[in-house]
């Protein structure tokens, strides 16, 4: 039996109370450990009388309690949502509600409920304290997985950080077996607070990747929230990071397939900035190659979302990754924009070309410090036979952030400089050498931008809304060649043309296929 089919179980153990209870987990307004603002944010907009049950730590310890949420009156503040202990005494459910006494408060306990279906049922012909009767359950949002549907196990390790286990593992999902990789919390026999802060971490990064949906951006399936260890389901990518694959197979790469791999990773990156994400942490071994040999940006861990005007914003890294940081985000108040991510780029430039060398390797930090700040960078030169893949480099590698180009521009030079290609030089890429991994889709050299256009969002608060499809338009860039009537399907698909990728310097003309 795998980890997480034996969750439940283990659980029980580890959790007091009700909650380590598989009747809990089974509800569809159960919605696992949430903190009281998070379940205001959730209530927004909803009539009074809405309800659901969720956990949390009550203790400095593991254990945690279900809690009864209602809506009592109209309007989104904190102190519109009641919250109600339920306790399990030998599998019976008691509802523990505060009243003022003779100008005391007191706690009294409801008679005993076999189930909470019978709790639910009948608190929904009787008031409670608060005067209202219960109305309609709020359902969990698709994205919230339930623990029994995660299988994985400790031979399926795939890596490891300061606050979570990355494993390889099967996600039972909507009646299929889907292979993902999962972050899975540590710390779970710790304090609540390292809990929470792990669970935090991990909602926010799913949270941000929920909105996106692009063949170039590590997809996310869902989070498990119920009780620890908490869980976030990724894209499994068979060909593991691309750092990896530079270090074992970049001596015998072409460079055709250096490029290729970059184009891949700016068509990303461009339609991440297009959606004012920030990426702050882009590098090869945070970019994976999948099982089709596509290169995929992930690791959303130290991302942010920037506001509708917004352009850059100030905040200080307590772990920087020093050789990959741009001038402005070594002052003394860091400043992050996407500009910053381009300067990033330029770094995975630089990795893809000396096969995963670090940059500055051996320099003290002083002296890294120092050449970034004056924007004294090395070259690619003698590591490419296309000088326009150096002016690329140096287009990006400079110091005033408004110089740098945008990912859209950095794309269409990438474009432009690609060597010519057949479909049969694809069987000479040194990533098809990769366990699992077989590319033969041509380059995506198409430089329009779909605007993507996703049926079930997820708001930064965590609630779930539904948009309007907007039909694939398009918006409009730098690139005046692709310009016909013609619509495009709304997944991107690489090219499947025999014709040849265009020389150097020249833009394909006529629809593509496209992503974003």
């Amino acid at each position: 039996m795998g980890r997480g089919e034996a969750c439940e179980k283990s659980q029980e153990k580890t959790f007091t109370g009700s909650v380590g209870n598989s009747r809990v987990h089974n509800l569809k307004c159960y919605h696992g450990v949430q903190k009281k603002e998070e379940v205001a944010n959730l209530m927004r907009g909803e009539r009074p009388g809405t309800f659901l049950f969720r956990s949390c730590f009550v203790k400095s310890g593991v254990a945690l309690a279900l809690f009864l949420s209602v809506k009592v009156r109209a309007g989104d503040s904190d102190a519109n949502i009641h919250h109600y202990q339920v306790e399990d005494r030998a599998g019976e459910y008691y509802l523990m509600q505060e009243l003022m006494e003779k100008e005391e408060l007191v706690t009294r306990e409801s008679k005993a409920f076999p189930t909470l279906e019978e709790l639910i049922g009948h608190f929904q012909h009787h008031r409670l304290a608060c005067k209202i009767r219960l109305g309609r359950p709020l359902k969990r949002p698709s994205w919230q997985l339930r623990h029994n549907s995660v299988v994985y196990d400790d031979t399926g390790k795939l890596g490891s950080g300061n606050f979570c286990i990355v494993y390889r593992g099967m996600l039972r999902k909507q009646g299929k077996i889907i292979p993902v990789a999962i972050k899975v919390s540590k710390n779970s026999d710790k304090e609540s607070a390292a809990l929470m802060e792990t669970r935090n971490l991990l909602l926010a990064e799913a949270r941000i990747m929920m909105n996106y949906n692009n063949i170039n951006v590590i997809r996310i399936y869902g989070v498990a929230c119920d009780v620890p260890p908490f869980m976030v389901c990724m894209e499994f990518c068979s060909g593991g990071s691309l750092e990896d694959a530079l270090k074992k197979y970049g001596k015998d790469m072409e460079e055709f397939e250096r490029q290729i791999l970059l184009i891949d990773a700016a068509r990303g990156m461009r339609y991440l900035h297009d959606k004012k994400c920030v990426h702050r942490d882009l590098a090869s071994r945070n970019c994976l190659i999948s099982f089709d040999g596509i290169v995929k940006i992930a690791d959303f861990g130290l991302s942010k979302t920037l506001e509708k005007d917004q352009k850059a914003f100030k905040e200080a890294l307590k772990e920087a990754p020093l050789a990959w940081l741009a001038p402005e985000c070594i002052q003394r108040e860091s400043e992050f924009s996407t500009k910053t991510d381009v300067w990033a780029f330029g770094v995975v430039i630089f990795e893809v070309y000396n096969n995963a060398e670090k940059l500055f390797a051996g320099e003290e930090d002083i002296a890294i410090l120092r050449k970034i700040k004056k924007a004294n960078m090395p070259t690619i030169e003698n590591r490419t036979k296309v000088p326009a893949m150096q002016a690329v480099l140096s287009s990006i590698w400079t110091r005033k952030p408004d110089d740098r180009p945008e990912m859209q521009k950095v794309l269409e030079k990438l474009v432009a400089a690609l060597v010519p290609i057949q479909p049969d030089d694809l069987k000479r890429l040194q990533i098809n050498s990769l366990k699992g991994v077989s590319r033969t889709q041509m380059p995506n050299t198409d430089l329009e931008m779909d605007v993507s256009v996703v049926n079930e969002e997820v708001d930064q608060d965590g609630s779930e809304k539904n948009r309007k499809v907007k039909g694939g338009s398009k918006k409009k860039t730098g690139n005046r060649h692709n310009r016909s009537g013609k619509r495009t399907p709304k997944q991107e698909e690489s090219p499947k043309s025999k014709k040849p990728v265009p020389l150097r310097n020249t833009v394909r003309k006529g629809p593509g296929a496209t992503s974003e």
